[in-house]
C-alpha cells in the first residue's frame, strides 16, 4: 500500500497512521461508531487486538466484544464485533470508570447486551463467553441467563460456570479478577479457562435452549435478573465456541490492550 493510500485510510477514521501499517478496515469501522475518536496510541492498540483475533480465526466467531475499558460511556458501549448493532444499555446506573470499565452495585444495576440466546452465534452446543474483571470480589454473576452463567469467584473461593445446562460447576481459583472463559463445542462437555489456562472440563449435557437475554453483572431469567454483582468489568465477549488455544489468544490479546490503556497491569 502506498503512503498516500495509508494516509487516506488514516484520515478517513480520524486517526493517525503509524509506520508502514494502516489500520484494518474492521478497526476503522469500530472507531467510526465512537463519538469521541481515540488517540493514535489507543487506535494502534485496538488494531493490534483485532488483528490478533482475526489471525486466530476468533473474530468471525464473535457475537459481541465489549471493551468497557474506554474513555467515555458511549465508547464503552460499542460492540466491536458488530459495531452497527446497538451496544450496551446500562440499567439502574452501574458506575462507569474511565479506562477501567463498568461496575455493578450488587443489588439492582446491570448491563443489557441486546442479545437473546439462540439469535446469533451463541447456540446450544456451540458457544463461548468470557469476562475480564479488574476489581471486586462480590461472588455474584458477571454474565449470563438462567442456563448460562459465569461467576468469577464465590466467597468459598470457587469460579462457577453453567454452559447451556442446569448444573453449576465449580473450580477453585485464587482470585475472581482477570479473565474467566467458558466454551462449549460439543453436546456433552465444555471447557473452563482462567487467564488462558484450562482449569476444568465439565461433563454436562446441554438442555433445551432458553430464549432469554444475555446480560452482564448478573444473569437474566424470564422477566427478571438474578445474582447481580459488583464486579468491575473491563471487557466481555461471547459467540460461537472457541478452542482452548483460541482462548489463550483471547486472553493474551485482551490483556495487552488492557495493559496499554492502563486498566490491567
Amino acid at each position: 500500500m502506498s503512503g498516500v493510500c495509508r494516509l487516506a485510510r488514516g484520515v478517513a477514521s480520524g486517526v493517525a497512521v503509524h509506520g508502514a501499517h494502516a489500520l484494518r478496515a474492521q478497526t476503522e469501522t469500530v472507531i467510526g461508531q465512537m463519538a469521541v475518536k481515540p488517540g493514535s496510541q489507543q487506535a494502534a492498540a485496538m488494531d493490534q487486538l483485532i488483528s490478533a483475533l482475526i489471525a486466530a480465526e476468533i473474530w468471525s466467531r464473535l457475537d459481541a466484544l465489549f471493551v468497557m475499558a474506554a474513555g467515555d460511556v458511549q465508547a464503552a458501549g460499542v460492540n466491536w464485533a458488530q459495531p452497527a448493532l446497538g451496544g450496551l444499555s446500562p440499567v439502574n446506573s452501574p458506575v462507569f470508570v474511565p479506562w477501567s470499565g463498568y461496575e455493578g452495585d450488587g443489588a439492582t444495576s446491570y448491563l443489557e447486551t441486546g442479545f437473546i440466546q439462540g439469535d446469533g452465534l451463541y447456540q446450544a452446543a456451540d458457544h463461548h463467553a468470557g469476562v475480564w474483571a479488574v476489581t471486586g470480589e462480590s461472588g455474584g454473576c458477571a454474565f449470563g441467563n438462567s442456563r448460562n452463567r459465569i461467576h468469577p469467584r464465590s466467597s468459598a473461593g470457587q469460579a462457577t460456570t453453567r454452559s447451556n445446562c442446569t448444573s453449576n460447576r465449580q473450580f477453585g481459583v485464587p482470585s475472581g479478577l482477570g479473565h474467566t472463559v467458558m466454551s462449549r463445542r460439543a453436546a456433552d462437555v465444555y471447557q473452563v479457562l482462567k487467564d488462558g489456562v484450562l482449569i476444568g472440563e465439565p461433563v454436562d449435557e446441554i438442555t433445551t435452549v432458553a430464549a432469554q437475554r444475555l446480560i452482564l453483572h448478573g444473569y437474566a431469567a424470564s422477566g427478571s435478573e438474578g445474582s447481580l454483582s459488583s464486579w468491575r468489568l473491563a471487557a466481555a465477549h461471547f459467540g460461537a465456541g472457541v478452542t482452548p488455544g483460541q482462548g489463550r489468544v483471547l486472553h493474551s490479546a485482551l490483556g495487552q490492550y488492557l495493559a496499554e490503556v492502563g486498566s490491567w497491569a
